[in-house]
């Protein structure tokens, strides 16, 4: 190749180490089709304007070929090219050739396959690192905007609702103060009450076993006996009489849920065979069935003198005349089962169920006048006070206490399901749940002031009877009996 040297071209860095020649390198003799490569001096000759095209043309197909450096499959292709100076063949693809050393075999460089290796490597691992960046940054955008369109759905699903549910916070931030206000002026006026309900004590003085399953709902009939039905298909009719046990017994067709006392000696149970069943306590025998309801049958309540209401899971509230034996409204609204249902003072309807709802119906139109939320679970019991408030018992383990549609105070206490509640006195009510536990609680600052322990199962139903007693049924099968003891 004569004595070309390497600083004044660019193009002839190529160096044979054994022989100290420069060599063109083949891949840009396209770029020149008038030199030849060989031994000699012409090579130095060419003109110096086609030598800085050609060094412009070199460069930019070094920055186009770089990706494709670090394959060799295509150098198989490449015929050989003679050396005048040596016996080796070299091809236009490697820089050294050595036909003794079978790692050059077909031309490929032992040092230039390791130099293009790291060319590749370093080429690979920059794209990588450049598709890993575009990749995660595709996926954060992706993510967020998925987020936003999940945001977006969740807004517009909320603002098609009908009743929008506040939050427990909002509702007591927004009615502490005035519950506050009216607590204060009621603990003021009765300051005498407070001292005596602050200092009692309950005693079970009787524990009886009438049931062979549990003991859902307990009645106290005019006559002062105590009607209790149950899982067993049972009710039972008992006096309170300390040294007996004597009792009476009408065989139902299902489990009883629920009882009524419409009138004196007529008695009104529902059961899981969705069926209402009127019976004479004298003679101990079917009366009358009202049907209508496709599910169970969970409360019963009484409106007048002729009317009468029941609740089911099948979402409904039937209204039915008693004496003319017809249902006359049927009432829709909540969207699942009805579980407790009561009258107000004012001769409104209160039911509650697993819709999280409690809901006051107005039962001369049959309409809907007020929805109350704020249960997180079931609603099992509802009960009003003497002063007008109205206290919910809910699967979420609290008591919710209500001022018409507001909620003023929520109580905790219970560590499970509140299953029945029931006021003991002008002053204080109670509360029973799967705890096993009956709590007493204060009706002025609603703070619990006594714990009664005895069950060893649920406590399912809790009755005040007119003799001052307390009597509280459970899923153990037993009844038991409290009386109230001031210190």
């Amino acid at each position: 190749m004569g004595n070309c040297s390497a600083e004044e071209n660019p193009t002839f860095r190529a160096l044979n180490n054994k022989n100290n020649q420069f060599i063109f390198k083949n891949d840009y003799q396209d770029d020149f089709p008038s030199l030849n490569i060989s031994n000699n001096n012409e090579t130095n000759n060419y003109k110096p304007n086609i030598e800085q095209r050609g060094v412009y043309k070199i460069s930019r197909k070094k920055k186009q070929s770089n990706k494709k450096l670090g394959k060799f499959n295509y150098f198989n292709d490449i015929s050989p090219i003679k050396d005048n100076n040596t016996n080796n063949s070299t091809t236009s693809k490697s820089r050294f050739t050595d036909s003794s050393n079978p790692s050059f075999s077909h031309g490929k460089s032992l040092n230039n396959s390791n130099n293009l290796m790291r060319i590749s490597t370093f080429e690979s691992d920059k794209s990588a690192i450049s598709n890993s960046n575009y990749n995660d940054d595709a996926h954060n955008y992706n993510k967020n905007f998925q987020e936003k369109k999940k945001l977006i759905r969740r807004k517009i699903h909320s603002s098609d609702k009908a009743l929008e549910i506040m939050t427990e916070e909002a509702l007591n931030k927004m009615n502490q103060n005035s519950a506050n206000k009216n607590n204060q002026n009621i603990l003021s006026k009765n300051n005498n009450n407070l001292n005596i309900v602050q200092n009692i004590n309950f005693k079970c003085i009787k524990s009886i076993k009438y049931h062979e399953d549990k003991i859902d709902c307990a009645i106290e009939l005019i006559n002062n006996k105590i009607v209790t039905g149950s899982y067993d298909g049972t009710i039972k009719i008992w006096n309170l009489n300390l040294n007996s046990n004597n009792q009476e017994t009408i065989k139902e067709e299902g489990k009883v849920l629920c009882l009524l006392e419409f009138e004196e000696n007529m008695l009104l149970s529902g059961n899981n065979k969705n069926n209402i069943n009127l019976w004479d306590l004298k003679s101990l025998k079917l009366s009358y069935s009202f049907k209508g309801h496709e599910l169970w049958v969970n409360s019963l309540s009484k409106i007048n003198n002729q009317f009468f209401a029941s609740c089911s899971n099948d979402n409904q509230i039937r209204i039915w005349d008693y004496k003319n034996k017809i249902c006359t409204k049927i009432l829709k609204g909540h969207l699942n089962g009805i579980f407790t249902l009561i009258t107000l003072k004012n001769g409104n309807l209160c039911s509650g169920g697993a819709d999280l709802s409690i809901k006051i119906w107005d039962v001369n139109c049959g309409k809907c006048k007020a929805t109350l939320l704020g249960h997180k679970k079931w609603i099992k019991c509802l009960c009003q006070l003497s002063n007008g408030y109205l206290i919910s018992g809910s699967d979420d383990k609290t008591i919710k206490v209500w001022n018409e549609d507001r909620c003023i105070n929520t109580i905790n206490g219970h560590s499970k399901s509140v299953r029945t509640l029931c006021q003991i006195s002008s002053s204080s009510f109670a509360s029973g749940s799967f705890d096993k536990t009956i709590k007493i609680w204060d009706i002025y600052n609603f703070e619990c002031i006594y714990t009664i322990l005895g069950h060893k199962d649920l406590i399912l139903i809790i009755i005040r009877i007119k003799t001052g007693e307390i009597i509280s049924c459970s899923n153990d099968h037993e009844i038991k009996i409290w009386k109230q003891l001031n210190n």
